[in-house]
C-alpha cells in the first residue's frame, strides 16, 4: 500500500468565496497565505454574488421595505452580511493574511519558486506578528497556504495532464514546506466553475484517499467531489479526439483521474460547510 500523505496537506471539495473565508477565519494562524487563482475582479464578482445567495446561518434575508414606502423606519440602518461587519476579529486577521491574485499558471509557479523565501513582511506592510504574551496558548490552528481554484488554472491550457498538475502539485508542496505552512487546495464552486459540484458519500470518515474510495458502496460520510474522478491525459500536450466522448474524456493515449493525481501530494478532507 503507497504511504499517505501528510495530513498538513489537505484538498477540500469545491468552496463559495464566502465559505473559502470562513475557512480561513476559522482555521488560520499567522503567517497565512491565501491564492486566489483568479484575477481581483473576477473574484469580487462572484464573492459578491455569493453574498447576495448565502443562507447560512447569521446571513438571513435582510431585507428591508423601500424608503418610500410607509412602513419604511429612516432611522433603522440595513442588516448587513457577517462578513461586511469589521469586527475587532476580522480587523485582527486581516492584518496577517496575504491575499494574493494570479491569474495564469505560469504566474503561479513563478509565485511559488520564491515563496518563503523573503522576510515575514505581509502584503499590506505589516511586519511579523503580534509578541506572544505569556498568557496566550497555542491553538489548533496552524499558518497556511491556501490556494482556491487550482484545477481550474490548468483546465484548457497545455498543462492540463497528469504531467503538468504533478509539476504544479510538487512546487506548492515544497513552497509549503519551505515556508512551514499547511496546504490546503480547493475549487470554486458556482456558475463559473468547472467541473461537476455534485458530491458522492464515499467509504471511510474525515480524510479520505481517493484510490481507496467504492463509489459503489456509500456507507461512510467523507465527501468526494465528483470532479476529482474526472480523467486527464498523462502527458502535457495530448490532443483530444473531436466529437468522441467515452470515459476517458476523448483524450488521446493514457488518462488518470485527477484525484489519483491530487493523492500522491494530498489527503481529502472534509469540508466545514458539507458537514450538514
Amino acid at each position: 500500500m503507497a504511504p499517505q500523505p501528510p495530513s498538513s496537506y489537505i484538498a477540500l471539495p469545491p468552496a463559495l468565496p464566502t465559505e473559502l473565508l470562513d475557512y480561513v477565519l476559522a482555521h488560520q494562524a499567522y503567517p497565512t497565505t491565501l491564492v486566489i487563482c483568479t484575477t481581483r475582479a473576477q473574484f469580487l464578482d462572484s464573492l459578491l454574488r455569493s453574498l447576495q445567495n448565502d443562507k447560512s446561518p447569521g446571513a438571513e434575508d435582510v431585507s428591508l421595505p423601500p424608503p418610500s414606502s410607509p412602513d419604511a423606519d429612516p432611522l433603522v440602518a440595513p442588516a448587513l452580511h457577517p462578513f461586511l461587519v469589521p469586527t475587532l476579529h476580522q480587523l485582527a486577521i486581516s492584518r496577517y493574511v496575504d491575499t494574493v491574485f494570479i491569474p495564469t499558471l505560469a504566474h503561479l509557479r513563478a509565485y511559488l519558486s520564491v515563496f518563503g523565501n523573503g522576510s515575514s513582511t505581509t502584503e499590506n506592510g505589516e511586519q511579523g506578528r503580534p509578541e506572544m504574551r505569556p498568557w496566550d496558548k497555542p491553538g489548533r490552528n496552524r499558518p497556511l497556504l491556501v490556494v482556491y481554484g487550482l484545477l481550474d488554472l490548468h483546465r484548457d491550457t497545455s498543462e492540463w495532464s497528469a504531467q503538468g498538475l504533478g509539476i504544479s502539485m510538487a512546487a506548492l508542496v515544497e513552497a509549503g514546506k519551505r515556508g512551514g505552512r499547511g496546504v490546503v487546495v480547493m475549487e470554486g464552486k458556482g456558475e463559473d466553475a468547472g467541473g461537476d459540484e455534485k458530491l458522492e458519500e464515499a467509504a471511510g470518515d474525515g480524510e479520505t484517499d481517493l484510490g481507496e474510495v467504492n463509489v459503489g458502496h456509500r456507507e461512510g460520510k467523507a465527501q468526494i467531489w465528483k470532479g476529482w474522478f474526472e480523467r486527464m491525459p498523462m502527458l502535457n500536450g495530448s490532443a483530444r479526439r473531436v466529437g468522441f466522448e467515452s470515459e476517458d474524456g476523448g483524450w488521446s493515449g493514457r488518462t488518470v483521474e485527477v484525484g489519483r493525481v491530487l493523492g500522491r501530494w494530498f489527503r481529502f478532507g472534509r469540508a466545514d460547510w458539507d458537514e450538514e
